[in-house]
């Protein structure tokens, strides 16, 4: 049995550390239908990656208090869905690079 020493778990930490990092960033995207999508960069279709912009980009004036609320409460569940599990937990590490926000309540 071939034994790792302590500077290939290094090389093997660094080489992965962007990899968890990248986790956590999120995009917003419109979609034709104007729906706002809040994914990893992996997952915006080819056709509107031109147009995504990161998900903590300030929204366009005149947008209502109401609505700016439920696009951060939005890339915050987009956020955290990069560190769920089999069987619908958590990774420890979300708490750590994701805010946690409360839902919202509905716009009138």
């Amino acid at each position: 049995m071939r034994r790792i020493t302590p500077p290939a778990l290094l090389l093997a930490a660094a080489a992965l550390a962007p990899l968890c990092a990248a986790a956590a960033e999120i995009w917003r995207w419109v979609d034709r239908d104007g729906y706002t999508h809040y994914t990893q960069a992996v997952d915006i279709p080819e056709r509107y990656r031109a147009t995504a912009v990161p998900a903590d980009a300030p929204l366009p004036p005149g947008v209502p208090a109401c609505e700016v609320a439920w696009h951060r409460y939005a890339a915050s569940q987009a956020c955290f869905d990069a560190y769920r599990v089999v069987g619908g937990g958590l990774k420890p590490e979300a708490f750590q690079r994701c805010k946690e926000l409360p839902e919202p309540p509905p716009c009138r």
